[in-house]
């Protein structure tokens, strides 16, 4: 369990969000060596190439403005995309007899709360390299222009991931919002009051990690560990012969890890346990998605009174909140808290703020209330993407594959953690692999501005359909 926060902190104001040439130069010379040993990659495979190559030209060549919408399962696909843009690209456009105008880099966006978590390199790091901080759940005038100006001015492309946060699975695609075909529809809006008249493409970009098999051994030790810690295990048992068999077998094994962390989920939060059938020893996986949606129900009802914040009521006339917009809810209110943000820019209590020390004692304890609040958070940001189904592997298949044995070991892992107050920085990652990366054809928005003009909500609804069609093509392709 991470050192709860006792302490309200003050907030640091992020630099102006501009790329540094030298600090770009300096990263792609120890790229390679942060790949290996940081992200434990061993390789990238870019797939169609040539649809990469050739926007990033057109776009360099000031033909189009362009968006990089990037599928967000691991965690480390900013990391990743830096290594593509660094070697693989500029080696596929040289192939291609295409070569690129200058070297290659992105405008990403990241969650204003990410420089909060990470630490005071990453805050000095990240406006240095050009990324772009933005809210889910308020207004933020200055991030909105910042992210515009870029989109229609820009030398550098902009890298978003229309998932909106770290989804957990590759090979399905579980939610999408709809901010990337906002944010085309709103360059393709600046560009005509420009006078200007040329497509603005969005880029998508499906992610996959392919892990070697040969790593069974140690992703069944860690199993092994995480089945002891959950009272499952005390000694190893015998792995059966032969690949398959043993994928089946760990698969049963997780498929019972995951029935225990939602037992001593449901024991945590005082939910009574599900009575099994007199043919039953234990619970079974039939009733499983509802005593799931209990829990995340009562976690988040949780974190939502511990900060004051409305819980909707079910059953209610009006449509109760997407449940990851009370994450974000949560999440923001949370930081909102530990790092107060006053007219000042002070924490209470302060001589500069003119407070007393009662002022901020009391903040001090928002600060620790909130800290436990996101707790429960953390647990729902993780269990809402987990899905029994995608463990069972695809249809016709005999076993599931390894890559979604991995996801599925890392997850639980990561669910025991953040039952005992862990976050995504204690996420196992352990097993080396190759990444894939699909390029998908590029949608030009520019070309639907006028539906936009017409009906914005229906456009910018069929332009978020365009592009979960995508890649759910790149998933099934790279499924073959």
């Amino acid at each position: 369990m991470q050192h709860p926060i006792s302490r309200a902190r003050e907030r640091s104001r992020l630099a102006p969000s501009k790329v540094s040439p030298g600090l770009l130069a300096f990263i792609r010379a120890i790229g390679p060596l942060y790949a290996s040993a940081a992200l434990k990659l061993e390789g990238i495979e870019l797939r169609h190439g040539e649809r990469l190559v050739e926007a990033w030209r057109d776009f360099q060549e000031g033909r189009i403005r362009l968006i990089l919408a990037f599928r967000h399962p691991y965690g480390d696909e900013p990391q990743l995309f830096s290594s593509l843009f660094d070697l693989v690209l500029p080696r596929e456009a040289r192939k291609l007899g295409r070569p690129l105008n200058a070297p290659a880099h992105a405008r990403f966006v990241h969650g204003y709360e990410v420089p909060l978590w990470s630490g005071a390199l990453v805050r000095w790091l990240l406006p240095r390299i050009g990324a772009v901080p933005v809210y889910h759940v308020r207004f933020d005038a200055e991030s909105v222009a910042a992210l515009r100006k870029i989109l229609l001015e820009d030398p550098y492309p902009l890298a978003l991931a229309p998932e909106g946060q770290v989804s957990y699975r590759s090979e399905t695609l579980p939610r999408i919002e709809s901010g990337s075909a906002r944010l085309a529809f709103w360059c393709a809006e600046d560009l005509e009051k420009a006078g200007k008249t040329i497509p603005v493409l969005v880029l998508p970009l499906s992610v996959h990690y392919r892990y070697d098999e040969a790593g069974m051994d140690k992703l069944e030790a860690y199993v092994l560990g995480l089945e002891r810690r959950c009272g499952l295990a005390l000694r190893p048992g015998l792995s059966p012969a032969g690949a398959e068999a043993r994928r089946l077998a760990l698969k049963a094994r997780l498929q019972s890890l995951d029935l225990r962390l939602i037992s001593l989920a449901e024991a945590y939060y005082g939910i009574p346990a599900p009575q099994a059938a007199p043919a039953q020893t234990a619970p079974q996986a039939a009733d499983r998605e509802a005593r799931l949606e209990r829990v995340l129900e009562d976690a988040l009802e949780r974190g939502e009174a511990i900060l004051g914040l409305k819980t909707p009521r079910r059953g209610g006339s009006a449509a109760a909140p997407e449940r990851i917009g009370r994450v974000y809810r949560i999440r923001q209110e949370g930081w909102d808290r530990i790092y107060p943000v006053g007219g000042s820019g002070r924490l209470p209590g302060g001589p500069e703020a003119g407070g007393g020390q009662l002022e901020r004692e009391l903040a001090d304890r928002r600060a620790g209330e909130a800290w436990y609040a996101m707790r429960h958070m953390e647990t729902v940001d993780l269990a809402h993407y987990l899905d029994a189904a995608y463990l069972e592997g695809r249809p016709g298949e005999g076993s599931p594959s390894f890559g979604r044995l991995v996801e599925c070991a890392y997850s639980l892992g990561d669910l025991a953690s953040r039952l005992t107050g862990g976050d995504f920085s204690d996420r196992p990652n352990f097993l080396a692999k190759r990444a894939t990366i699909i390029a998908a054809e590029p949608i030009d928005l520019g070309a639907r501005y006028q539906d936009y003009r017409r009906d914005r909500k229906a456009a910018v609804e069929a332009a978020t359909a365009s592009l979960a069609k995508a890649f759910r093509d790149c998933i099934e392709e790279y499924l073959q």
